[in-house]
């Protein structure tokens, strides 16, 4: 049932956030086209310098746009399928609580972990327009990880943080949910309440985490084998850490309101 539910899902969110992504995919081609077209074509037309500046503002709008757009209609979404009008529909089929949860969270977290590598990618593709940019850039970040003390940066590291990341990216998404699903405990002034129970959260994570890091500080400061990339190469057990925690929590949230506490009135 939870693979006919994410199908379902992925059927009711691609037509648009394909398109979405398409558009995308078609503004980084323009860019790097109008870029290469500068690099070659400058001591002839000047004016073509002006047209660079309004297709590379124009791909970075387009950039912004897909990825808050596509936040934006997920979240829409999540509360009419399951708290609109579909929510009547969705309820009373025979599926269990925790499928219809786990098949919309699966399919959100997906879209955005989709978006955010086609922007990486957009932005290294139109880096290699220019070579001297690139190479810059490649320097950078060289220079950044030599820096944190890349000679000790593993395979380890990268995969864990990579998977720290993608824990994270769910914990925002059953944020969202349980505070959508919360929202819902209020007769009146849904939407309201949900938002209000976003800032409320947002402030008591961003306590826990000035409370977590100060601790951590007091801790390590008379230790003088700390360094910036003692602190650095444990970031990824932080946030996997906090990922975890929050998953667990938002979930356990959106599941008792889902099941327990359902109002669609």
């Amino acid at each position: 049932m939870l693979g006919k539910l994410m199908k379902y899902e992925w059927k009711a969110t691609w037509k648009l956030l394909l398109p979405a992504n398409l558009v995308l995919v078609v503004m980084t081609l323009i860019a790097w086209w109008m870029t290469n077209m500068v690099e070659y074509s400058r001591a002839e037309f000047q004016m073509i310098d002006f047209m660079e500046v309004m297709v590379i503002l124009t791909y970075v709008i387009s950039m912004f746009a897909v990825y808050i757009g596509t936040a934006i209609f997920l979240i829409y979404r999540f509360y009419t399928s399951t708290y609109g009008d579909q929510g009547y529909l969705l309820h009373t089929l025979p599926v269990d609580t925790h499928h219809i949860i786990l098949a919309k969270v699966f399919v959100s977290a997906s879209w955005l972990l989709i978006n955010s590598v086609m922007m990486i990618g957009s932005i290294l593709f139109l880096f290699t327009a220019r070579e001297d940019a690139f190479f810059t850039m490649m320097e950078g970040v060289m220079d950044v990880v030599e820096y944190m003390g890349g000679e000790e940066i593993t395979m380890f590291t990268m995969v864990m943080t990579l998977v720290a990341y993608v824990f994270s990216l769910f914990a925002r998404v059953l944020k969202v949910s349980a505070c959508i699903s919360l929202g819902q405990l209020s007769s009146n002034h849904k939407l309201l309440l949900s938002f209000a129970w976003y800032i409320g959260v947002y402030i008591v994570e961003c306590i826990c985490q000035g409370l977590f890091f100060a601790v951590r500080l007091a801790f390590q400061k008379h230790v003088s084998s700390w360094t910036y990339y003692s602190y650095y190469d444990t970031q990824w057990e932080t946030t996997l850490l906090a990922g975890i925690i929050g998953c667990v929590v938002f979930y356990v949230l959106t599941w008792y309101v889902m099941s327990r506490k359902l109002n669609l009135e």
